[in-house]
């Protein structure tokens, strides 16, 4: 016999299953509303399942990096998640819950402590996690996706509980939702029915190279790759684009090495400008994740790494002391650039944030470039929720910024992503190719 605490349970389980789908491959993202309604509770126990079931379904897909890649004990991996997923359940979901008992439990209260957590966890601890934000589901709702673009992602998430909770308010808290709401319809309305395609007369070409990661990982199988790689390049060149844009770290070998392992790319880069990443060693040793465009057979510009991804791109205080017993996190830190910057190229102007700084959007806005190229590499999710997660932050910045992004990434889907934040065209997940495209 089900008591009350395990129907409060059942209920945030499944609350949290449909947040899940909202955030899965599938795309359901209206799902996300009812999720939300059923989810969101005066009830913890309702609230923290919902919370926790939410959050491990959703990433669910960090095991593979970790297991496949990172060689750590799926012992040791999954009760690592579950931690993970305990922290950020409690911090997006407990948090919420003990500021919302302050207001004494207002529903209406209640999106604005949670979009308040949202900002919090988006920036603290180390960096923060801008994953998993809920105004992301807006994205491919007509009209209510300007809302992304008249306040960020975070004005997204207020709205979307607004909507998901709007049952829950008393009268005069519906006329105020209504009064927060209509103005972002109108104003979505205006931009939906004004929108227009700019022409700029440029032609890129984007090169996926399909490289599975175990492979990058073994630098003599990464080598083999190499001739493939120039291949594509030069069919690319061939086609005479005004630009061609290759992933994150897409040579196997560092970027000190380029005028000695790289002369086939240089030469290339005499015919058309490239824009690719590199691992890049500096004087004193020190790693770097760098993007550099190549012209006339040089490197013209780079631009190092800001944003780095905790246990992925270094290991912070005091999780270094855990080195010595979890062989992955004994890897060399790699450091930080310190500025923004856009490559000037043929009269326009492209920023070139690298696979993570995408989550973040007002870093992503402080480039101020006419375009956006995200260089990334997600073979390490493969073809899983995290790649499909990670590519849609990227249509949610372009409706934000109002600016054309070009996804570029090693394994796929590499595409072109409209102002609007609609994929245009793509090379899907898997394939080895060029996409190009002008406008």
């Amino acid at each position: 016999m089900l008591t009350d605490r395990h129907k409060e349970v059942l209920k945030g389980l499944l609350a949290g299953i449909l947040f899940y789908l909202s955030f899965s491959k599938l795309n359901l993202y209206f799902l996300v509303f009812p999720a939300l309604f059923l989810g969101i509770r005066k009830n913890f126990l309702r609230l923290f399942s919902f919370g926790f079931s939410a959050f491990f379904l959703s990433l669910l897909w960090i095991r593979i990096p970790l297991i496949d890649y990172g060689n750590i004990n799926p012992f040791i991996a999954y009760p690592a998640l579950v931690l993970l997923v305990l922290f950020l359940s409690l911090y997006q979901f407990g948090l919420t819950y003990l500021l919302w008992r302050v207001f004494k439990f207002s529903f209406f209260a209640f999106p604005f402590l949670y979009t308040l957590v949202e900002i919090l966890r988006s920036h603290l601890p180390y960096g923060g996690f801008p994953w998993l934000l809920l105004g992301v589901n807006l994205v491919d709702i007509p009209v209510l996706r300007y809302t992304l673009n008249a306040g960020t992602v975070f004005l997204g998430s207020f709205v979307v509980l607004l909507i998901s909770l709007f049952p829950l308010f008393n009268k005069k808290e519906k006329i105020f939702s209504l009064a927060i709401i209509t103005p972002l319809l109108i104003y979505g309305f205006i931009k939906e029915t004004s929108y227009r395609v700019t022409h700029y007369g440029l032609k890129i070409a984007l090169i996926q190279p399909f490289v599975p990661q175990d492979v990058k990982l073994n630098r003599e199988l990464f080598e083999l790759k190499y001739g493939e790689i120039i291949e594509l390049v030069k069919k690319a060149v061939e086609k005479k684009p005004d630009l061609v844009v290759l992933p994150e770290s897409a040579f196997p070998f560092y970027l000190g090495e380029l005028e000695e392992k790289g002369k086939e790319i240089l030469e290339l880069s005499k015919k058309v400008p490239i824009i690719t990443g590199f691992i890049e060693i500096d004087e004193g040793f020190k790693p770097y994740n760098t993007v550099v465009l190549l012209k006339d057979g040089r490197v013209i510009e780079k631009y190092r790494k800001i944003k780095l991804v905790p246990f992925g791109e270094y290991t912070p205080f005091p999780f270094k002391f855990f080195s010595k017993y979890v062989p992955y996190l004994s890897f060399e830190d790699y450091n930080r650039g310190n500025k923004v910057k856009c490559f000037q190229l043929n009269g326009f102007s492209i920023g070139t944030p690298v696979c993570f700084e995408v989550a973040y959007p007002f870093f992503v806005k402080s480039f101020g470039c006419e375009f956006i190229a995200v260089l990334t590499n997600d073979a390490w999710f493969r073809d899983s929720e995290g790649t499909f997660q990670h590519m849609k932050l990227a249509r949610v910045r372009a409706i934000e910024n109002e600016k054309f992004f070009l996804w570029v990434n090693n394994t796929g889907p590499s595409g072109i992503i409209s102002p609007r934040g609609e994929v245009i065209k793509s090379i899907d997940y898997g394939s080895r190719g060029i996409l190009l495209f002008s406008f």
